[in-house]
């Protein structure tokens, strides 16, 4: 091995698991200009070093390729990132008791009139088996307008904001999108708001505000606000071995964001941008026109660190349709007709019927424009058990984007608070045993996707669920060992070491179309990789969850480090 120049860098005496085809494990790397440009014994490519190169001593620990997560919002996960200066973040207190200490220490210091909004709510069981309703939030904030953004497109609000939004006792549930009004026994509003019942209640808050619609959460935030919460949100996911991130439906002011920060030099994280378009509002010739006027940003070009790649769409969640069939055909018909690659979260807690919908209409549309080769994906995989399902989205070369850290933490709530779950209808249920119903809700076929031939990615839903410093592997821990909060939901649906780290880069990589130039430590490719404190391919499977983050490299440039390399 002769190179016809001396290296940046180069890290050796380690464990590098470069997850090549052959899943080789190399004792050293050396980088150049942020690309890799030799990978094997510490001999052979310390002998390239020269004055300049900059050598790293990696005392025997381990390397893997930087990590990629397939599914984010990481401009909404940053706002909650920022210690409440956005919003108030509520993402990991476990108790309504808890929840209204934090809105009401908001509201001490907010003028009154103002909203208050929150991250998303703890994702596992709250400590007091219930959610916290209209009457709660008004205790502690009764001369502002709250809403706690709770998972998806559910909110809980207090009346203040009920009264903003026209919703009272006669206001009729929505149809669509579907959703629900939750009432007390006197037929007043409780302040949950399912699916489109918060959509109604949005859309009146934004026509109140004189703002437009946008895919996912409510309130707007200036521009460095933004950039302060995409750097807070790059350091989490820096400190758990992520160099890169599919960003799922961001709207317009979202991504000149990301553009702004990239332009500034402040962002490190390799973004694949999944436009969204807030479809459930639209009627057909207004979702026409609004693809064809987003028609202009060019997919899979861009920057290294920003790329557009698509458009996200949201078919049932938590059981509730977004929209009809017919308007679902339509909407993939058009799509696919412009070329635009999707990202189609299918179903979470809908049973069989959405995939059936979804893959009838990815048939249809592909008589049209074929749809093989396209590499759209199937955000989260919930719901997609059947054989038949799964071998129709083989031919069709579709990627499973697989969640375990969702699972992880969703299926505790679903368990252990089914009962209040069905009282507020959080979600449409037609299984109604807890058991049976997280497993259909939150169990993923890793095995049965694999062996099918399937490309499967993994990710986490981030903010829905959030990345824990501490445990910065617990999504890669979840699909290895099949364990959630609630148990093994699908025994033997795990997947191998091999398999797990493939989810999170390789495979990751290819459903991006970069897996020439990401996802594994190979000549040519960028300098993304993770040190870790333990060896990943030989501790205890347990470890898996605790596995340190030491160092993150991102195109050969060091964004996180605790060796003080």
């Amino acid at each position: 091995m002769t190179l016809q120049f001396c290296p940046d860098l180069i890290l050796t005496n380690g464990r590098i698991v470069t997850v090549d085809a052959a899943f080789t494990i190399a004792e050293a790397v050396a980088v150049y200009d942020g690309k890799v440009v030799a990978v094997g014994s510490a001999a052979e490519v310390g002998s390239q070093a020269g004055a300049r190169t900059r050598v790293i001593d990696l005392g025997g620990r381990c390397v893997v390729p930087g990590q990629y997560d397939n599914h984010v919002h990481m401009l909404l996960a940053g706002l909650d990132a920022l210690g409440g200066k956005a919003k108030v973040n509520i993402a990991t207190l476990p108790s309504i008791e808890d929840i209204l200490k934090a809105i009401a220490e908001r509201a001490a210091v907010t003028p009154k009139g103002q909203w208050i909004g929150t991250s998303c709510m703890y994702r596992g069981a709250l400590k007091e088996g219930r959610f916290p309703n209209r009457h709660d939030l008004d205790k502690v904030a009764p001369d502002h307008p709250v809403y706690i953004f709770q998972s998806g497109k559910n909110v809980i609000c207090n009346s203040h904001a009920l009264r903003l939004a026209g919703i009272h006792s006669q206001t009729r549930q929505p149809e669509e999108p579907e959703g629900w009004i939750a009432k007390d026994e006197s037929g007043e509003p409780t302040g949950h708001l399912i699916a489109g019942a918060g959509d109604m209640a949005r859309m009146a808050w934004w026509r109140h505000e004189g703002l437009p619609a946008k895919k996912w959460d409510f309130l707007y935030f200036d521009r460095e606000t933004q950039i302060e919460a995409i750097a807070a949100q790059q350091a989490i996911y820096h400190a758990c071995g992520i160099v890169g991130v599919r960003e799922m439906g961001a709207s317009i002011d979202e991504l000149d964001a990301f553009i702004e920060a990239d332009r500034r030099g402040i962002l490190k994280t390799r973004m694949d941008i999944v436009l969204g378009l807030p479809m459930r509002y639209m009627s057909q010739d207004e979702i026409r026109t609004a693809i064809d006027a987003y028609f202009g940003p060019k997919q899979h070009v861009g920057s290294p660190m920003l790329r557009i790649a698509g458009i996200k769409l949201v078919v049932v969640n938590d059981g509730w349709w977004a929209f009809s069939k017919d308007k679902l055909r339509f909407i993939i018909t058009e799509l696919n007709r412009r070329g635009w690659n999707m990202a189609i979260h299918v179903n979470t807690g809908g049973g069989e019927e959405p995939a059936e919908a979804v893959l009838s209409a990815l048939e249809e549309a592909d008589r049209e424009l074929p749809v093989a080769g396209r590499r759209f994906s199937f955000e989260h995989g919930f719901g997609l058990i059947r054989p038949d399902h799964i071998a129709r989205a083989r031919r069709l070369g579709i990627i499973f984007g697989a969640n375990p850290l969702l699972a992880w933490y969703a299926s505790a709530r679903s368990l252990r608070m089914n009962e209040i779950m069905e009282q507020v209808r959080i979600a449409k249920l037609s299984e109604h045993d807890p058991w049976k119903r997280t497993v259909r809700d939150w169990g993923m076929p890793l095995r049965d996707w694999i062996d099918a031939g399937l490309t499967v990615t993994g990710g986490s839903d981030n903010p829905a669920v959030v990345y824990d410093v501490e445990q910065p592997f617990l999504c890669q821990y979840s699909a290895l060992t099949g364990r959630t909060l609630a148990g093994i939901l699908m025994p033997g649906q795990n997947v191998t070491r091999e398999e797990m780290l493939r989810m999170f880069t390789a495979n990751n990589a290819y459903s991006r179309f970069q897996e020439g130039v990401l996802g594994s430590i190979e000549p040519g490719k960028m300098a993304d990789f993770v040190v870790l404190d333990r060896d990943i391919m030989r501790c205890d499977a347990e470890e898996v969850r605790t596995l340190g983050v030491l160092q993150t490299w991102v195109g050969g440039e060091l964004v996180h480090d605790k060796l003080g390399g």
